[in-house]
């Protein structure tokens, strides 16, 4: 259902009054059981700005956005798109209003080609008498593609494309919006940048400064340096509550921060002063590990009481090694050893075995079983501690009396054990994750880019962790691309280059090394 209250109007006209804002919400509010997302949220965007949406993990962003692209509806509030009340009961009633989102997870098809992707869901308009114009789609999808400034074939397969370029294909689906329906874009952008290289970011930034002209944008991301490089204003969320809007121009990054975790910005963000000096006994070593493709000859000992940190760029096996390491993934040549034991190699089984947790890139596929509960997520992996021995059994009492006390410690932020992990936010995830090793008591951790996709908040809590588990003693391997995040962190860095170690830097806490010195020995 569309509620229209200006007739024969479809969404925000091109050539609206440039005083009617391009987006306008009023008094939002949306709950779920147990849990109130949003609470009276109001804000404008301004016809063809920039704005940037920042808050912690569950401060009510994605809910925010759903509700703009018609995915959920609100349960008080309203909605204006240039000076028209609407009231969107599905996505595609939201897209004739010129909304499109560009998902952090995509959306695009991959088995079909470009053209077909731009106008999905929208043949009608290349179709006569029930028969579908192929070549005018066509030549309209590369007419999109072209006024954007993206050099993409629009016959060619989408999946082929690499993330960079597909995720400009999505963009350009939201700007042939207006080729359908009479409308100016508004596009929603989720965390845009969380998988793209430095240089793809700064062509996408480049490209919104351009496209801004005929459209108007939200930019959702955890970034903060994104924030400033490309928005005019910002919209600030805490606990489902809207804190401020304003220019970017009137903020600087600490202030921003203090704004969105409600404290300031620690001057030992990484806690670094606690960062201890590594035990003298070897929690792991790798010898002349190799993977055709991937690694060539890597060793390393990881210390008990120390952070190991493994930077290089895309492509150069950090990721492999991890996985190696934590027995999630078969070397070809080589050997893992566990205090004197070898580790089988590909056998995450093993690694388990030999108290090693891992937490992968990938949490939400890899990490947790999102379908289902805190409960069943913490105490899969520890079986062994919930039993009643005697009795060959599993005792349910023992298990949630384990989850509610690894909630207490990590102070995981849920309605309760049932919870179901999809449900968290991303730190809080990230904090099941860790949860479910901790509480078996493993002694080498594995963190495979810990911080991606996570607010400023919950990186603090993150890294406070990590410090915490280190000074009792256990070992963390930290593959991560934030150089920052990787120097503050660690003991010793290993650089890989082309699947080699090319340098090991070192980073005590009294004399952290520069970016420049790690990145000098990764290109």
């Amino acid at each position: 259902m569309i509620d229209q209250t200006a007739a024969g109007q479809s969404g925000n006209p091109v050539g609206q009054p440039a005083t009617a804002p391009a987006l306008e919400l009023t008094d939002i509010s949306k709950s779920y059981p147990g849990t109130k997302a949003l609470s009276g949220v109001s804000f404008v965007l301004r016809r063809h700005r920039v704005l940037g949406l920042v808050g912690e993990n569950g401060a009510g962003k994605s809910t925010l956005l759903s509700i703009i692209n018609g995915t959920v509806r609100p349960d008080t509030g309203s909605i204006a798109i240039g000076g028209e009340h609407v009231r969107f009961g599905h996505p595609t009633e939201a897209a004739r209003h010129g909304v499109a989102t560009v998902f952090q997870e995509q959306g695009l098809i991959p088995t079909i080609p470009v053209f077909e992707n731009i106008f999905l869901g929208r043949e009608e308009k290349f179709t006569v008498a029930g028969v579908l114009r192929q070549s005018a789609m066509i030549a309209e999808a590369k007419a999109v593609l072209d006024e954007l400034g993206v050099d993409v074939s629009p016959t060619v397969l989408t999946g082929t494309l690499p993330f960079g370029q597909r995720q400009l294909v999505e963009i350009a689906k939201a700007f042939a919006l207006s080729r359908v329906y009479p409308v100016e874009p508004i596009i929603l952008l989720d965390e845009p940048t969380s998988a793209l290289s430095d240089n793809e970011t700064t062509k996408l930034f480049d490209g919104i400064q351009r496209w801004r002209e005929r459209a108007s944008f939200i930019l959702v991301s955890h970034r903060l340096a994104d924030i400033f490089a490309t928005c005019d204003e910002f919209v600030a969320l805490k606990d489902g509550t809207l804190v401020d809007q304003r220019p970017t121009s009137t903020i600087d990054e600490v202030g921003l921060h203090e704004l969105i975790v409600g404290r300031q910005r620690d001057a030992e963000y990484y806690r670094e002063a606690i960062q201890r000096e590594p035990g003298e006994k070897v929690a792991l070593r790798a010898s002349r590990i190799s993977k055709p493709g991937h690694l060539r000859d890597v060793s390393l000992e990881l210390r008990e009481g120390e952070v190991l940190g493994v930077a290089g760029v895309l492509g150069s096996g950090k990721s492999t090694l991890a996985r190696i390491l934590a027995g999630a993934e078969a070397q070809s040549e080589g050997e893992v050893v566990v205090g004197s034991e070898k580790l089988r190699p590909g056998s995450r089984r093993d690694g388990i075995r030999h108290g090693i947790g891992f937490v992968p890139a990938e949490r939400s596929v890899a990490g947790i079983i999102g379908t289902d509960s805190i409960d069943w997520n913490l105490t899969l992996p520890n079986l062994k501690l919930i039993a009643l021995r005697f009795l060959g059994m599993i005792s349910a009492r023992r298990g949630r009396a384990l989850t509610v006390e690894w909630i207490k410690r990590l102070n995981v932020r849920a309605p309760g054990p049932n919870a179901t992990c999809r449900t968290l936010s991303g730190g809080n995830q990230q904090k099941v994750v860790f949860a479910k090793w901790l509480a078996g008591g493993v002694r080498i951790l594995v963190l495979d880019d810990p911080g991606r996709g996570l607010d400023v908040g919950a990186k603090e809590d993150i890294y406070s962790l990590i410090r915490e588990i280190v000074g009792k003693g256990a070992a963390v391997l930290l593959v991560s691309d934030n150089l920052p995040e990787l120097i503050g962190l660690s003991n010793r860095i290993i650089v890989l280059r082309d699947g080699a170690i090319s340098a090991v830097v070192e980073a005590p806490k009294e004399a952290k090394p520069h970016e420049v010195d790690v990145v000098s020995a990764m290109v």
